[in-house]
């Protein structure tokens, strides 16, 4: 099969592989649509080639179900991310994220993947590949998780540091809920991705100071929550400074070190802050059902390639020209 290979210092290469065999327990899925994350992005940028490559938000068709009594050769599937042991009290919840021995999801730019079958979800015949890979992936998950978290009501403003993928996710998520969101970002091309998937106010932080220009928006309240989608601690500070009085930080984008005053930033003004980190298995449903009262998740794929241009996706995506691309395996 063709599966793309992450060489580092921004360069990538189609190769042939052997096509996987799937073990016990596993079924062999063949792939339809791959979507690129964010946080493949620290492989294309190192300088270390990967023996693979990071792509982990794919949708496809059973090809081969291996014994499986879950699934049937045809079967359209989403594939999670986060792979739980399945044996596990956390997995027994549909919870893979605490499942002390997860593992990922290996290489998915690829023709052919081979799954334990318990990471497998259903797509119904109303529901493309892309959707899929979005309902089973990230572009949706992590937003959907963070909204069961951040809890804003219809009416309130919710801010959104940064608009990549995830942020613009959460921009739709929250819009739809009924939330008045102010996207921050510093790309143009990303503003104008923002405003397409619902904010109501965008704020260029390259040509005005955000914190002015929220308070503005805001009539001196800021927000009631503020989603960090930067992973970078200029932008988690920002965050901070954003929210309101008794509001809430979500934190999407993953930082490893970052300056926090916890009498200044929290308690003083009732702050809560949280992380979130992919979507729970048992959330599927809800994120399916979500869609089908009108959520527009396919807005959120904003290009498509084929495998072999795969490199062209990574360099767009990149430089924030694009929303979420999505690679069209087969084509």
């Amino acid at each position: 099969m063709l599966a793309a290979q992450v060489l580092g210092g921004e360069r990538v290469q189609v190769i042939e592989v052997p096509d996987p065999v799937p073990a016990a327990g596993q079924v062999l899925v063949r792939l339809e649509v791959s979507l690129l994350c964010g946080s493949e992005m620290h492989g294309y940028r190192g300088d270390k080639a990967q023996a693979t490559n990071g792509g982990h938000e794919p949708a496809g068709v059973v090809v081969d179900a291996s014994g499986s009594r879950r699934w049937r050769m045809g079967d359209r599937v989403g594939i999670h991310a986060v792979w739980g042991c399945g044996q596990c009290e956390w997995c027994a919840r549909g919870i893979y994220t605490f499942c002390s021995s997860f593992r990922g999801c290996p290489g998915a730019h690829a023709g052919l993947m081979a799954c334990p079958d318990h990471v497998l979800l259903p797509l119904p015949d109303d529901v493309d590949f892309e959707v899929g890979a979005l309902l089973a992936g990230d572009g949706l998950g992590v937003p959907y998780h963070t909204s069961q978290r951040l809890r804003c009501r219809g009416g309130d403003t919710v801010v959104v540091v940064g608009c990549g993928p995830i942020g613009l996710g959460n921009i739709l998520v929250q819009s739809f809920r009924g939330a008045r969101v102010i996207a921050i970002d510093r790309v143009a091309d990303r503003l104008a991705m923002a405003r397409e998937v619902g904010a109501a106010e965008t704020v260029d932080a390259s040509a005005v100071d955000p914190l002015e220009a929220i308070q503005e928006l805001t009539a001196g309240r800021l927000a009631e929550g503020v989603v960090e989608a930067t992973g970078v601690p200029a932008g988690f500070a920002l965050a901070l400074k954003l929210v309101g009085k008794a509001g809430t930080v979500a934190c999407c984008g993953e930082n490893r070190d970052v300056t926090l005053n916890v009498g200044n930033d929290l308690i003083r003004r009732d702050i809560t802050v949280f992380g979130s980190w992919f979507f729970h298995f048992r959330e599927f449903p809800e994120m399916l059902d979500l869609y089908r009262r009108g959520l527009a998740v396919g807005k959120l794929v904003t290009h498509r390639y084929p495998l072999a241009r795969i490199g062209e996706a990574y360099a767009d995506f990149a430089a924030g020209r694009v929303g979420k691309p999505a690679i069209l395996v087969q084509s």
